[in-house]
Parts: structure tokens; sequence; C-alpha cells
């Protein structure tokens, strides 16, 4: 269909001015569209009747997984939706049982602490910036080396591919990520172990099998599809125009066929080339029928607010931060900043024992602060729960 324009269209797109912009998209950011230009964000609301209609953040920091002291312990769950789960592990010690997901298919990613992974195709190690793929029903143990340890897992129930289908279509697919370099756990030795447990997630809850060797130690060989996999977010360059901003798709590392979730990896893409009005940095505003799940990773410029965690539903537009471009000074230098942002068709919910981490104070400055370290303007005083 073409694109029809009606009223006023005060600069390009891509551009930035004294008006707010606001891209409204259906199917996630893959159906219909509009690109509003307006004189105010709506994604900053006045008042709110219901907390969960706005923006979340949490400091996962602060949480303390039962598996962070104990050896038998198991991950927080975080948010919950259809199909979808999130969840925070900190586990200090090897577990007595090793383990299987019976339910869903698992995107670990690895924010603190050294691992080495044992599974059913060989060990794989995990440090900070992995992300490691494990596919539904395989069983995995990690054993830690470090006592600081930080993982988060998204839980899928439908299957995990890589997003390079998304890029085959404009060629030249190891120029984004070079999935040929993924790391695949690499059988060594067998060991005969003796009894083993596995804790098996079945059906909503924890069950038991017992097995008179190890599964993760007895594997001699495989051959077939990665099913079980690593790549790091430094694998994942940020791509930009020369006008500014991208949609979060073009960040897209990992996916599911029907585009029911994507796991981006973003880092600070290319400075634009044009300055403002024509060109900008940053995403405007934008809605859909997506809720997006935000983690501070890594950020040289922010410490303060690394393992920040952020849910922004789909009931109010995500307000964006949009602002005139600037060069960075030569020679060049990289910049160690990293978010993992998850965008999903599932309706997400906090758990009450996440909301205990709800970082205090006005939402809105919040959220602006704890993601980019400048606060909204024009955002009068507004706490939780009030209106």
């Amino acid at each position: 269909m073409a694109v029809i324009r009606r009223g006023e269209i005060p600069r390009p797109p891509h551009g930035v001015d004294e008006n707010q912009d606001l891209i409204y998209t259906q199917k996630g950011f893959f159906g219909d569209w509009v690109h509003v230009f307006r004189h105010h964000n709506l994604g900053v609301p006045a008042s709110w009747s219901d907390d969960d209609l706005v923006w979340g953040g949490a400091d996962t920091g602060l949480l303390a997984p039962t598996d962070l002291d104990k050896p038998s312990g198991e991950p927080l769950l975080l948010l919950e939706g259809d199909g979808v789960r999130v969840l925070v592990s900190r586990r200090s010690q090897v577990a007595p049982f090793a383990e299987k997901n019976a339910d869903y298919h698992q995107i670990r990613f690895y924010h603190r602490g050294e691992f080495v992974i044992e599974t059913e195709l060989g060990p794989l190690t995990a440090g900070p910036g992995d992300f490691v793929v494990v596919g539904k029903g395989l069983i995995i143990r990690e054993r830690p080396s470090t006592s600081d340890n930080f993982v988060l897992i998204f839980e899928s129930a439908e299957e995990i591919v890589c997003a390079e289908a998304m890029w085959d279509s404009v060629g030249f697919t190891s120029f984004f990520v070079d999935y040929s370099d993924m790391g695949l756990p690499v059988p060594g030795r067998p060991s005969e172990a003796g009894q083993t447990d596995v804790r098996v997630w079945s059906e909503g809850r924890w069950h038991q099998l017992t097995y008179h060797f190890d599964p993760c130690t007895d594997v001699i060989g495989w051959m077939g599809d990665p099913v079980i996999y690593r790549l790091n977010v430094e694998d994942v360059p940020a791509p930009g125009t020369s006008r500014g901003f991208l949609p979060p798709p073009a960040h897209a590392v990992l996916m599911t066929e029907s585009k029911s979730w994507f796991f981006n990896v973003l880092g600070v893409p290319p400075s634009p080339t044009q300055p403002a009005p024509l060109g900008s940095f940053g995403a405007p505003a934008h809605s859909n029928d997506y809720d997006e799940v935000w983690f501070n990773h890594a950020s040289q410029f922010l410490p303060h607010n690394l393992g920040h965690m952020w849910l922004f539903p789909r009931t109010v537009p995500h307000p964006g931060f949009k602002r005139p471009p600037s060069h960075p000074p030569n020679p060049v230098t990289k910049y160690d900043e990293i978010k993992i942002n998850f965008d999903t068709r599932a309706k997400l919910h906090w758990t009450p024992e996440a909301k205990e981490a709800f970082l205090e104070g006005d939402v809105r400055t919040n959220g602006f602060l704890s993601l980019n370290g400048v606060p909204p303007g024009g955002v009068a005083g507004r706490e939780r729960g009030g209106t």
C-alpha cells in the first residue's frame, strides 16, 4: 500500500525538532504503521489508575534467588506471560543435580560470572556477555567457578531460531552476526560417574528423574543441528543509518519463526552524518502490540545502573529518547554500552517478588535516568501508586 500523508509534515521522519514523534505499528513492527508528528509525548502520562499500565523498573541486583546461597536452590521468576518467562539465577555453587526443562526453550544470558556448562552434548564455557541457547528437554548442569554470578534466563515455549533469515533478504549476513562463530559443546573424555538426579521442570512444577550414570558426562560424540550454542554480545554490531534510528528488529539476534518475540542486543550505533533537523540520535516514542523488556548489561557512562530491568507494557507508548546527533572525536574509541532488549507478543506481568526490587520515586524520571542517564523534560514529581 502506498504511504499516505495528511496535515503538516514538519521535517523528515528521522529528524528532530521541537515536535514529538510517535510511531504506531501493528503485528509488532511488521504490519501497517503510522508516523505521527505531535506537540506532546504520549509515553509520559500525567497520571494513571493502575501501576501495571505504565513502565516499571527493578534493580535486579537486589534480588536473592534461593540458588544464591543454597546448592539445591532455584532461580527467581521475574516476569511471566503466555509461553514466555523471565527469571534470574545467582547460583554460586554447583547443584547436587542436573536440570531439564521440559516446558521451555531457554536463552541463558550471563551478565556476571564464569561457568562450565555440562550438557548432553558435552561441556561449554560461559562468561560475562555470553548468551547460551538450550533446546527444550536437554539436560544441563552449571558449574560456577566464581561466586558473584548473575544469569538472566529467557524461556520460550516456541522454538528459538537465529535471526539470520531477517538479514538473508538484504544479503551479506556475516556483516551483521557471524553465526558460524558460535560456540558449540564438544564431548570430552567420558567419565563413569555414579547415580545422578535430574530435576525436571514439567507442566509448571518440579519433578525428579534418577539415573545410574551422569547424562552430562557419558557423551562421546554428536552430529546434527546446533541445539545448544553460545554467542556473545561483542559478536553483535550495532547497525544505523546516516540519519539515525533503526527499529529494534534490526538488532535481532534470536527470534521465533512466528515472530512472537525477538532477542535484541543493542550497542552504540554509528553516529548519523546528517545534523538536526534532518538527522537524530535515539528512538522516537513508539506504540504497538508487543511488550518490551530492557536490561542494562554494560555501561561505562552509567555503571550505577547495571542490572536495572524495565518492562514497557503495550498499554502506554514507549517514550523514546530522540535528540540531535553529534559526532564522536577521532581517533575512534570503543564504547562499552550494551543493553539487552526482548520484544514479545506475550502480555507480561511482574511477580510480587520482582516488585520488591522496584526503583523508588517517579517512574517516569527513573526510566529516563536508568536507561539514558538524562531526566525527561517537564516531568513533575509523581510517586508510584498515586494519581
